[in-house]
């Protein structure tokens, strides 16, 4: 294998130039307590594709045994994702609204940075922040969503990922992704106030406020689907008095509008009567709120394998997990520790480095290749060129002779009889009152008139004639004399002129 193969065999993977290549492969991971959800898709012209899911059972599994079973997946499906994420649970980050007594990013990030620690009760280096800007009206403090997750937990997932020959690029909360399709659900429908979006998981649920465009506030509920379909009564009442106290929680923060709607996914299949159940719990403001439900899995674009997974699970919901994958783009939170962010940009700008290095040298060989190769054929051209010279040099030099005999015959030919026409016009303008002593013409068509007209007048007019005859051009007077013939004044006179061009 030579330098140029090495080389163009090194790119594969790299994502300097992954970017480059059609449609490359986005990898989404969930994990729960008893679940590892994984998803990956990618997008073309605009839509992004769900290829292939799965659900593992990892209830008794070590994180090796959860490696295994991720490696397994991507070599079972034949992918290699350019891009890897981790999704966690409302289980395993703390949500805080915070107010922010500046309005200078910078300055914002080194207040959360200092002070994050007051808001859990571990210290600063036991955690994991990250932080969204809210749009706010107010002037002297800004608004953020802080997102706080234990260090051991931020740790781990990496780990996992890099035992199963993977890089792990976000750690991401779905709350973000979930919030694109809860808008997308609402078809442009105008509410007053702000929009709340419950998904039903199977272990837990998860409350999204969106006010306008953007995220306002995050609260999981600890039941789901197992707990509704285990004990129905009991759950739908705790769930119920749970939804209550995220509503009123929001309320409390006043970062928004009251909840004017809550969209309901995922395995709602038991809350069917929520509405109602709300408004006769008395729970604040419950009586305005409206409730409806939709189908998740209209809003995205499945594959075969992918539909045909979901089709046999109905007890799991891949909401969150398809929200992230079709809008992996837009996720800004990334719980990823940060040595470990420092080491990737380290790692991919190394790489990127080495990589373009062995392009420049594979682009410059091939430069020198292409030269090489027109110099070759230009020298063999050369070569072909100089043979048929000498061959036609001698039939050349007889044509070039009998071409320069036939310019010079040509140019007699052309100038032949050019006097008598100057003669002819020249005549035309003499009378009684002129006459001409002398006519010069040569072949460059300059022609000189001596004379000698009745008056000094009659000579200008005979230069106005010529002018406007459209015959001649750069008619000019050379000399003029006035004299006496007998009793008789007379003026002597020299015109020069050119004849005009194609006369």
């Amino acid at each position: 294998m030579n330098l140029l193969e090495k080389g163009l065999g090194s790119f594969k993977g790299l994502k300097l130039f992954s970017k480059f290549s059609a449609a490359p492969v986005t990898l989404v991971v969930s994990f729960g307590t008893e679940y590892l959800k994984i998803g990956y898709g990618r997008g073309s012209q605009g839509k992004f594709t769900i290829e292939g899911v799965a659900v593992e059972s990892i209830e008794k599994k070590n994180d090796a045994e959860i490696a295994q079973i991720l490696a397994h997946y991507c070599s079972e499906q034949k992918i290699s994702p350019v891009q890897a994420l981790c999704l966690i649970s409302p289980k395993q980050f703390i949500f805080k609204n915070v107010d922010i007594p500046s309005t200078e990013k910078e300055e914002i990030a080194k207040i959360i940075d200092l002070q994050a620690g007051r808001f859990t009760p571990y210290m600063r280096e036991e955690i994991v922040i990250d932080f969204l800007y809210l749009e706010s009206f107010a002037q002297h403090y800004t608004s953020v969503l802080l997102f706080i997750v234990n260090r051991k937990i931020a740790e781990r997932y990496p780990i996992i990922f890099e035992m199963a020959g993977l890089s792990l690029d976000k750690v991401v909360v779905a709350s973000e992704c979930m919030a694109e399709t809860y808008r997308e659900a609402l078809k442009g429908a105008v509410v007053g106030g702000a929009t709340g979006g419950l998904h039903v998981g199977e272990e837990y649920s998860e409350l999204t406020v969106i006010d306008g465009n953007q995220i306002v506030f995050v609260r999981g509920i600890p039941i789901g689907a197992t707990a509704l379909k285990a004990s129905p009564q009991q759950a739908k009442s705790d769930f119920v008095a749970e939804l209550n106290v995220s509503i009123n929680a929001y309320q409390d923060q006043g970062v928004g509008k009251p909840i004017q709607k809550i969209l309901v996914t995922g395995l709602a299949e038991g809350l069917a009567s929520l509405e109602e159940d709300m408004k006769v719990s008395g729970g604040a403001n419950a009586k305005e709120i409206g409730v409806s439900r939709f189908n998740y899995r209209e809003f995205f674009q499945l594959a075969g394998p992918a539909l045909n997974t979901v089709d046999q699970m109905p007890e799991v919901s891949f909401f969150e997990l398809f929200s992230v994958l079709a809008n992996s783009d837009r996720a800004k939170i990334n719980l990823l520790l940060r040595e470990v962010k420092i080491k990737k940009q380290v790692q991919e700008g190394g790489r990127d480095v080495m990589t373009l290095g062995v392009l420049i040298m594979a682009v410059f060989l091939l430069i020198c290749l292409i030269m090489g190769s027109n110099i070759y054929f230009k020298k063999l051209g050369n070569q072909s060129l100089q043979t048929a010279g000498g061959k036609y040099e001698e039939e050349a030099k007889r044509l070039e002779a009998i071409s320069t005999k036939n310019r010079v015959v040509k140019k007699l030919l052309d100038s032949r009889g050019k006097e008598l026409l100057v003669l002819n016009v020249v005549n035309g303008f003499v009378g009684d009152d002129l006459y001409l002593s002398q006519v010069n013409y040569d072949s460059d068509g300059k022609v000189s008139l001596g004379g000698t007209a009745a008056s000094m007048s009659r000579v200008f007019a005979f230069v106005t004639q010529l002018r406007d005859s459209n015959y001649f051009s750069s008619v000019e007077t050379k000399e003029t004399q006035s004299r006496k013939e007998g009793k008789q004044d007379v003026a002597d006179f020299v015109i020069e002129c050119t004849l005009a061009q194609g006369f």
